[in-house]
């Protein structure tokens, strides 16, 4: 008896799992726009994608120069990269397809990375541990997708910054990269006590 009720048993999770054979585990490795964007988002990333261009592109020599302000004062200059190193660098096109990743480490470091075609630059910059959760990535373009460049000399693009905080203590980033004031001046205005700005520079 005992055995014949084991047997039951057995052609009872048999049939069972027989009925239950739809069911099933996929993995998807293929990683859409949105996904991206969660990814980024989680690791506190931000990503932008630049082209430059122009006829009097080619052949021209450019440098990637980072300033550094506290309390409206110009504190350092790091250029971070200049094409002139090598031959190899100079642009041979009528574009320059760039892109720049930033992100702020738990170790209070300002880290940003441009990416070009084939090669990339990184630094890392030190703030204050009470700073690092106040930067954020902006851009020089307002609402517009096209600024003008001028190919004889520097040409601020992005700022990291902090923000500037209003009378009523609510705090304004767009506000700032959006005046259209020189910036190197944000703080005559504004009073941001510390900020990045990023250049490309053409010779």
């Amino acid at each position: 008896m005992k055995k014949q009720t084991a047997l039951l048993a057995c052609v009872l999770c048999t049939l069972i799992a027989a009925g239950q054979s739809n069911a099933s585990i996929e993995i998807k490795h293929s990683v859409s726009a949105n996904d991206l964007q969660n990814i980024l988002y989680f690791e506190g990333i931000s990503h932008e994608k630049f082209n430059i261009k122009s006829n009097k592109l080619k052949g021209k020599d450019y440098q990637l120069v980072i300033k550094e302000f506290r309390e409206g004062k110009l504190v350092k200059v790091d250029t971070m990269f200049n094409s002139r190193e090598d031959e190899y660098f100079r642009i041979k096109e009528d574009s320059l397809p760039f892109a720049v990743l930033t992100k702020m480490s738990d170790l209070s470091e300002f880290k940003i990375q441009v990416q070009f075609n084939g090669f990339s630059v990184s630094r890392k910059y030190k703030v204050l541990p009470a700073e690092k959760d106040k930067f954020a990535l902006k851009t020089f373009f307002g609402p517009k997708l096209e600024m003008p460049i001028n190919l004889q000399g520097s040409n601020y693009f992005l700022a990291y910054m902090m923000p500037y905080v209003r009378k009523d203590k609510s705090e304004a980033y767009c506000e700032v990269a959006q005046s259209g004031l020189d910036p190197e001046k944000l703080y005559e205005k504004y009073k941001i006590p510390h900020y990045f700005l990023v250049a490309i520079n053409f010779n």
